[in-house]
């Protein structure tokens, strides 16, 4: 059920509240919550919009940029993703191991030092 905001003719005080939509705009169910007057007048509000994608009409999920294309492309043929990484890998200066080794904290020389 959408959420409208109302506005008491009688006490001036505005509130929002779930009500089914009414045609003739009296929103019967409708009371005010501090001087519980049906007197009322149903205020203008912004509402929101979501979009959703169908399949196929954004980057991602469209058979020839998307999902389907990376997880169908054969990275194992000549010249796919393997054959790309290895030869980045062979011309970096980093190495087939670009990380640091990283100590073991347990067996550090430096644990428990303050600097």
């Amino acid at each position: 059920m959408p959420t409208y905001a109302f506005q008491c003719n009688k006490c001036k005080v505005q509130w929002e509240d779930i009500s089914n939509f009414d045609n003739t705009g009296k929103y019967p169910g409708v009371s005010c919550p501090s001087c519980k007057s049906k007197s009322k007048k149903k205020l203008l509000t912004s509402c929101t919009f979501q979009f959703s994608n169908p399949v196929g009409t954004d980057k991602w999920t469209s058979e020839s940029t998307g999902h389907d294309f990376r997880h169908k492309h054969n990275v194992d043929r000549p010249g796919g993703v393997r054959d790309i990484r290895k030869q980045a890998q062979e011309k970096s200066h980093m190495g087939a191991e670009p990380y640091n080794k990283m100590n073991d904290f347990n067996n550090d020389a430096s644990w428990g030092e303050v600097k």
